[in-house]
């Protein structure tokens, strides 16, 4: 019986991955922003975008809070 170390991307590679996710959200939620001003939005409208804002800023916290993996995962029989 065989052990062997499934292959994975590089951890800088993953980091660097959920940044430029959470950066195209940010962006995107930027410019929703701008939008849903333009529209007048109505109270029921905007208590939802910023209740997106606040979850959106929870998970941008999140993701600069985890440390960065080792890059291994547990052995795979083979």
């Amino acid at each position: 019986m065989t052990f062997a170390y499934q292959s994975v991307p590089s951890p800088a590679a993953d980091r660097a991955e959920q940044l430029a996710r959470l950066t195209y959200e940010l962006l995107d939620a930027h410019s929703d922003t701008e939008h849903l001003m333009r529209e007048h939005p109505t109270e029921l409208q905007w208590r939802a975008h910023v209740n997106y804002l606040r979850d959106l800023q929870r998970l941008g916290r999140q993701v600069l809070a985890q440390p960065e993996s080792s890059g291994l995962r547990e052995p795979r029989e083979g």
